[in-house]
């Protein structure tokens, strides 16, 4: 369990992974409830979830496999070798030998404090015949273990740094490390080895981890050579990590970026125009286009807010709804909102499909003594599933700027709804409804539908 926390801590991004999944699980339960509800199909919520995948899917293999491989770095105790950033070894004199683990906790030691560091530090100290960590009254900590070789120390003082995530660090494998914890943001540490035993000491300032070290085991010495342990255990683990070999390897990666790309920009084009294709009736015979038109063209007729218009050429029947339109003050100021939703159909008598751009926009004004705001947008594409309803509250006025005597002014807009007559007059005409992100030439037309 510490190993998978020290890789949670070290690879926050596996935690993000597991929240995107959730989130992404939770959004796709939330619309596959409002579109059941509505009517909709769910084909739009399979484009959305293979689209996602194609772009995170590849990304979060390759976090999850640096952060395995640095997990199984951990456990065989070869997290950060700091003789790597050493230029070369220092002269530290003789080798230092192990002491009374009462010297290393100090008289300031509270003997009812003392407890075994296994417990908690399994991460570092699995492989420790014994080990104790101390407190004292100043809140300060000392750790001793004791392992079956000087080797086995070694490779524990290496787990210890990586653990804590050590920072600002300088010293020797030889005479021992001093650091601060968790990149600069904890309390400072001096870690050394004696002989097959690891001892660290803890305390908020450097001086005061050195002088405890010191009283333990004597001075500190030439350090001779100082390396950044940070910088360190990032070459150490980084070297082992698969994100940092795909980096490396350059024609890996821009094949592989071809590929990504061209499996997402085919996904977003086909699977989309697949999401909204909608299958002429079976069994009925298709209409000749101009049949088709006057169909279309009938739904003017019928009791909705649309406005259905052909082009002079009959190649296009532009379909409107201006499903807002308020006019309206208040004790400040004068407002006015409008909404369209605006489809332009193009009818392909070869294919028999009317092939479908969606186009949308908003505009909001309003007038006072502050002045003038103007906020307007539009945008193109696909819409699969849109539910609106707003309410704005004040006296209402009419087209002329009149007061109608009404004091608020409520629209719904549900766009499968106000569609559905539409797409009721091509299907019933045996023709397919296919909308389009891009309306493509007939030679390309294989890429968007």
């Amino acid at each position: 369990m510490n190993n998978l926390l020290h890789t949670f801590r070290e690879y926050p991004a596996v935690v993000g992974i597991g929240v995107f999944l959730a989130i992404s699980a939770g959004l796709v339960l939330l619309l596959g409830s409002m579109m059941l509800r509505s009517g909709a199909s769910l084909k739009p919520l399979v484009f959305f979830i293979g689209f996602l995948a194609i772009v995170a899917v590849p990304q979060a293999i390759v976090h999850l496999l640096d952060a395995w491989a640095h997990a199984r770095t951990v456990a065989r105790g070869a997290a950060v070798d700091y003789a790597l950033a050493e230029p070369t070894r220092p002269a530290d004199g003789p080798a230092l030998q192990p002491v009374a683990w009462e010297v290393v906790f100090g008289p300031g030691a509270d003997p009812a404090l003392i407890t075994d560091a296994k417990r908690g530090l399994d991460a570092i100290l699995f492989d420790a015949l014994e080990a104790r960590l101390s407190f004292n009254v100043a809140g300060e900590s000392a750790l001793a273990a004791r392992f079956e070789s000087t080797s086995a120390a070694g490779a524990a003082l290496n787990r210890y740094g990586s653990f804590f995530r050590f920072s600002e660090a300088s010293g020797s494998d030889a005479r021992g490390w001093t650091a601060r914890r968790y990149q600069g943001q904890g309390e400072w540490n001096h870690v050394v080895t004696a002989g097959a035993e690891l001892y660290a000491w803890t305390g908020p300032t450097r001086e005061g981890v050195e002088a405890r070290r010191e009283r333990a085991l004597g001075p500190l010495g030439a350090e001779g050579a100082t390396a950044d342990v940070e910088t360190a255990a990032a070459g150490a683990v980084s070297k082992r990590a698969v994100s940092t070999r795909l980096k490396k390897n350059t024609p890996v990666m821009v094949t592989f970026l071809v590929i990504n790309l061209a499996l997402a920009s085919g996904w977003f084009f086909k699977a989309s125009a697949w999401s909204a294709r909608v299958a002429a009736e079976p069994g009925v015979a298709a209409l000749d286009t101009p049949a088709l038109r006057d169909r279309l063209l009938a739904v003017n007729q019928a009791d909705v807010p649309v406005s259905v218009v052909a082009s002079e050429d009959g190649r296009t029947i532009e379909v409107t709804w201006r499903y807002a339109d308020a006019r309206w003050f208040d004790l400040m100021r004068v407002h006015q909102m409008r909404r369209t939703h605006r489809l332009v159909l193009a009818l392909d008598e070869t294919t028999r499909k009317v092939r479908v751009r969606e186009f949308w926009s908003a505009f909001d004004a309003s007038a006072g003594i502050d002045g003038l705001r103007l906020d307007w947008h539009a945008a193109t594409g696909m819409q699969f599933f849109q539910v609106e309803h707003q309410r704005v509250f004040g006296v209402q006025l009419d087209p002329e700027g009149r007061p109608t005597g009404e004091l608020s002014k409520a629209y719904t807009f549900n766009l499968q709804e106000l569609k559905a007559p539409v797409i009721a007059a091509v299907t019933a005409g045996g023709w397919t409804w296919q909308p389009v992100m891009w309306n493509a030439p007939a030679p390309l037309r294989w890429l968007t539908e």
